[in-house]
């Protein structure tokens, strides 16, 4: 159960990079067809965008206390899960569950095997916390110029330079210092949250239709199979 818990832990932490990448993707299905190559000029333009955008510093400040209260939340409701509901997302049949632990949750089940779970967990999730902060951290200038790029192809001079404009006002700039923080304000991560329960009943159908769509291919071998093929195989060509 420790396992389920950190794993999403850590899988929150990582969500908070998601808005860039979905931003590109959809930037660049909006422009397909009108990029055109960056100069010296745009790129330029591009970068002191992203310094209003994505200055240095930002992924601590999304992380630091805002991200705090957010694990808090979703580890709450991923301990408030009963085990009918982790058997219908892997789609186990609910016969299969045992009916005296039906009404207990996850959180129920760690606690009766670790008397200090709460701790612990609090402990785990703050320390996997900190590092993701000092890895996202470090991975800022790398981004920062993928931004940089990614706008200065996507945008003209003329463009870049009346965004920037507009965050040189009070009103812009206001704009551009909460424009990541948006993604991890707490009435986002509640709605986000409240998506869970209909994701993970969802979540049967899902997987019947990925095994109609590979019902076609031989199914996988194990790793005895592959070893006893490789070994046929190297007799073979002696």
């Amino acid at each position: 159960m420790h396992g389920i818990f950190k794993a999403t832990a850590a899988a929150a932490a990582f969500f908070i990079a998601s808005p860039l990448w979905a931003q590109g993707e959809t930037s660049s299905s909006q422009t397909s067809g009108q990029e055109t190559p960056a100069d010296s000029a745009r790129l330029d333009a591009a970068a002191g965008t992203i310094d209003h955008l994505f200055p240095l510093g930002t992924y601590e400040r999304m992380m630091r206390g805002t991200m705090d209260k957010v694990m808090d939340s979703m580890l709450s409701s991923l301990g408030a899960m009963t085990m009918d509901d982790l058997a219908g997302a892997s789609a186990v049949k609910q016969d299969a569950v045992p009916e005296e632990g039906a009404p207990q949750t996850l959180a129920d089940y760690s606690r009766a095997a670790d008397s200090h779970f709460d701790e612990r967990m609090r402990i785990s999730t703050r320390v996997m916390m900190d590092e993701m902060v000092t890895l996202m951290t470090s991975m800022e200038p790398e981004i920062r110029e993928a931004l940089t790029k990614i706008y200065a192809r996507k945008f003209t001079v003329d463009q870049l330079n009346e965004m920037n404009s507009f965050f040189a006002t009070d009103t812009g700039a206001a704009f551009a210092r909460d424009y990541m923080m948006v993604f991890v304000d707490p009435e986002m991560m509640e709605s986000m949250m409240g998506l869970v329960p209909e994701m993970m009943r969802a979540m049967p159908d899902i997987m019947q239709k990925v095994e109609a769509a590979t019902a076609h291919l031989p199914p996988p071998t194990s790793a005895e199979e592959h070893e006893d093929d490789s070994d046929g195989r190297a007799a073979d060509e002696f």
